[in-house]
C-alpha cells in the first residue's frame, strides 16, 4: 500500500514557473492526507518560508504555494533534495562545502560569461545583479527571497545548499563542454529544464530527501510513489516502488519511471492520484 506520495512541480504539475493548477488537486490531495498518506512536494524550487516572512513580491510561488489552501498539510523537499521540512520547521539540510561552490562560481565568472548563477541558503538566495533576467525571474515569477551581493564568490558565513547556473535557452549545452566534466565527480549535477543546472553536495538528490522521510516515518520504497519530468527526478523515479513520468518528460526520464501518465496540461498526475484515492477508499 502506498503511504507516501512525492511529486515534482514544474513540468509535472504545472508549466514551469506558473501557478496554473487545477483546483481539483487540492480536493484530492486533501483527501489522501485525511486517509493517512504523506504528501510531499519535491522540487528543485526554493522551499517555503519557515520564518513567517512574506515573499518580497507578495506572491509566493515556491513549492506548495501552487497548492495554497492545503500547503500547511504537506511536507517539502526543496532545492533538489537538499532541504527537508514541514511547514513549520526544517528537519534536515545537506549543505555544500564552501570551497566547492565558490570554485564553481569562479568558473562561471571566468568561462561562462553568457550565464548567470545564484547560491541558495535554506531560506533565501544570493545573486549578483538585481537587474538581471534571472534575478527578476527568481523574485517575480518564483517568488524567491533573492538578495543582491557584489561578488558571489566572496560571500562568507552562509549555509549554501545549492549552486545554480542559469541561461535563458541553452544552459545544458553551454555547461556540457567544460563545467559538467570538471565537477561531475565532485558534486551532484542535475539539469532542470533548458534554463538551469543545479549543483548540490555529492550524493544528494531528491531521493536523498525522500530516504530521510522514509526513515523518519518508518516506510519502505515499496510504500512510496513518485512523479516527475526532468533529469533531477530520475533517482526517485527509479527507486520508488511506484513511479510515473508525465508524457511531456524527457525520453530518459520516461525510461527511468515504471509508468507514464498524461502531460501536465491534461492533469496526468491528478488522474493517477484519483486512482490511489479509490484504492485507499475501497481496497476491495
Amino acid at each position: 500500500m502506498i503511504k507516501l506520495i512525492a511529486t515534482d512541480v514544474d513540468g509535472t504539475l504545472v508549466k514551469d514557473g506558473t501557478l496554473l493548477i487545477d483546483p481539483e488537486y487540492m480536493t484530492v490531495v486533501s483527501r489522501l492526507v485525511d486517509q493517512g498518506i504523506h504528501f510531499v512536494v519535491c522540487s528543485g524550487r526554493h522551499g517555503p518560508r519557515t520564518d513567517g516572512r512574506p515573499a518580497p513580491s507578495g506572491t509566493d510561488r515556491r513549492p506548495g504555494q501552487d497548492l495554497g489552501p492545503i500547503k500547511d498539510r504537506l511536507l517539502y523537499i526543496s532545492d533538489g533534495g537538499t532541504v527537508v521540512r514541514t511547514p513549520e520547521k526544517i528537519l534536515k539540510t545537506y549543505p555544500m562545502e564552501t570551497a566547492l561552490w565558490k570554485s564553481m562560481c569562479r568558473m562561471v565568472h571566468d568561462e561562462l560569461p553568457s550565464c548567470d548563477c545564484f547560491a541558495a541558503t535554506p531560506d533565501y538566495c544570493l545573486a549578483e545583479d538585481a537587474g538581471s533576467r534571472m534575478f527578476h525571474w527568481l523574485r517575480d515569477s518564483y517568488g524567491f527571497d533573492v538578495r543582491e551581493v557584489p561578488d558571489l564568490s566572496k560571500v562568507e558565513n552562509e549555509d549554501i545548499i545549492k549552486f545554480t547556473i542559469y541561461h535563458p535557452t541553452s544552459c545544458e549545452e553551454l555547461c556540457s563542454p567544460n563545467f559538467i566534466p570538471a565537477w561531475n565527480h565532485q558534486a551532484k549535477l542535475a539539469v532542470a529544464g533548458k534554463e538551469w543546472l543545479d549543483c548540490n553536495a555529492r550524493g544528494v538528490s531528491k531521493w536523498t530527501g525522500l530516504s530521510f522521510l522514509m526513515n523518519y516515518f518508518g516506510l519502505t520504497p515499496d510504500e512510496v510513489c513518485c512523479f516527475g519530468d526532468n533529469l533531477n527526478d530520475i533517482e526517485m523515479l527509479q527507486n520508488a516502488g511506484e513511479s510515473y513520468a508525465v508524457s511531456n518528460a524527457r525520453a530518459e526520464v520516461i525510461a527511468s519511471a515504471k509508468h507514464t501518465c498524461p502531460p501536465y496540461w491534461e492533469n496526468g498526475v491528478l488522474q493517477v492520484l484519483k486512482t490511489f484515492l479509490k484504492e485507499t477508499t475501497n481496497p476491495f
